[in-house]
């Protein structure tokens, strides 16, 4: 029981830990920015994994990519604007403008590799 409590614990903290992306604020948030966009849901066990894997990129990154978070049943408009239909996917954006898609729980070496080459 105790594990149960700590996993769903760890599962609501690390969907909080990025700041979440709106319909009416993503535009302002990716301005100048390179970024990283997770869009995820909270019931989704890889999306879980693909969370840990950023929390854990952010934490071991030197450069300056921010993290952000689209939760698909909260904004399913931006789901549809970016063509996401699996999750976990991830979006890269420079100055706010869309560069990439991959779908798929993604490595942090993965994650390091991807910014020297989008960024």
């Amino acid at each position: 029981m105790k594990r149960v409590v700590l996993i769903l614990l760890f599962s609501f903290i690390s969907s909080f830990a990025a700041e979440h992306l709106t319909a009416q604020n993503m535009d302002e948030k990716l301005q100048n920015k390179n970024a990283i966009v997770d869009f995820y849901a909270t019931w989704c066990p890889p999306c879980k994994i693909m969370s840990k894997n950023l929390k854990e990129f952010e934490n071991s990154n030197n450069s300056d990519v921010v993290i952000y978070k689209v939760d698909v049943d909260k904004q399913p408009q931006l789901a549809q604007k970016f063509g996401v239909r699996t999750i976990p996917t991830t979006v890269y954006f420079k100055n706010g403008v869309f560069l990439k898609k991959e779908v798929g729980v993604k490595t942090v070496s993965q994650l390091h590799l991807n910014v020297k080459n989008y960024f």
